[in-house]
């Protein structure tokens, strides 16, 4: 076989990535082609959104989303158009990012930069190139506002207008600056990482756990016990379990089955809600209501744990509780 003279030159085959916006302009074009647009219920599963969005008006909203696709390679996820003719809701995806917009709707206040005379917002997309979008979006209407430059922060940055009146900064960063450096680079600026003081941890027992003072029990009053488990059973499912007369005869019925337990009794004296506080040491919380100025009423032991029915300084009631073990 006669050998190809040329074979010593011939260059392995070395696949090259393609730049990110060309990739993402030729995946939305054949997602459109295709019909492949993603469902809503396939949006509803994926990553979950950001919380804060972009949500864009503009005077002609179609031909927005016909500039951001030329522009930025945006796909356009969904649109819904009123009978006349108004976008009211529409969807692009730009860098894997959802940009929302709709068509002017000044009867509810909703108006374009064009009806404003201005926009205060600036748009920040961060890209590979920032020449060529730039480049791009200039052909495709844009106005260019600052071409493309190095910038004392590491960033190669531009600024233009989108044909709605929207600003847009694109960014290409070209360094990575510690604030060190960058405070070296901006004299006539205080850089300083931003501090935020650590959320105090809440109290807790060494050996339970438990927050010390959560409320840990309440009850409510009800004059008829049956006639409120009747109706509250039936509204909220709640299982009452009774309980014989209590203290000065009155009946009590116990609510077991909610994330916090709390039961009703008949005696309609007593303020509804009562709450219960949970503690670990009740002698000594006993002894420091006192110091506070407080009153001790009443210290009872019960099957669910010592119980102190106290008075704030102010004459509201409440009760301290001491947890039994298995309570």
């Amino acid at each position: 076989m006669a050998t190809d003279p040329l074979d010593t030159l011939r260059q392995p085959v070395v696949p090259i990535a393609p730049r990110e916006e060309f990739a993402t302009e030729l995946r939305g074009r054949l997602v459109e082609a295709l019909g492949l647009s993603p469902s809503r219920e396939e949006q509803a599963t994926a990553a979950p959104q950001p919380a804060v969005s972009v949500y864009l008006c503009a005077h002609d909203a179609a031909s927005a989303i016909d500039f951001y696709r030329a522009a930025f390679g945006a796909v356009e996820t969904m649109r819904m158009t009123a009978d006349d003719g108004r976008i009211g809701h529409a969807e692009i995806t730009i860098g894997g990012n959802t940009v929302m917009l709709s068509d002017e709707h000044p009867e509810f206040g909703v108006v374009s930069p064009q009806t404003l005379g201005g926009t205060p917002v600036t748009l920040h997309l961060q890209v590979d190139d920032v020449d060529a979008v730039y480049a791009r979006a200039v052909g495709a209407g844009a106005t260019g506002e600052r071409e493309p430059s190095d910038q004392f922060h590491g960033n190669r940055n531009a600024v233009l207008r989108d044909p709605s009146g929207h600003r847009w900064m694109l960014t290409q960063p070209i360094e990575a600056l510690t604030l060190e450096e960058l405070a070296g680079r901006a004299p006539d600026y205080t850089v300083e990482a931003s501090r935020h003081e650590p959320e105090p941890e809440p109290a807790t027992t060494a050996d339970t756990g438990q927050l010390r003072g959560e409320l840990g029990y309440f009850t409510l009053s009800a004059p008829d016990l049956g006639r409120a488990a009747a109706f509250y059973g039936a509204l909220f499912g709640w299982r009452f379990d009774p309980h014989g007369p209590g203290a000065g005869g009155h009946t009590y019925t116990h609510v077991g089955n909610t994330s916090m337990p709390f039961g009703f009794h008949d005696d309609m004296a007593d303020r509804s809600p009562h709450h219960y506080y949970r503690v670990e040491d009740l002698t000594a919380m006993v002894a420091r209501v006192r110091e506070l100025g407080g009153e001790v009423l009443d210290v009872t032991e019960y099957a669910s744990g010592g119980n102190a029915h106290c008075r704030d300084d102010q004459g509201l009631e409440f009760d301290l509780w001491q947890p039994a073990p298995g309570y």
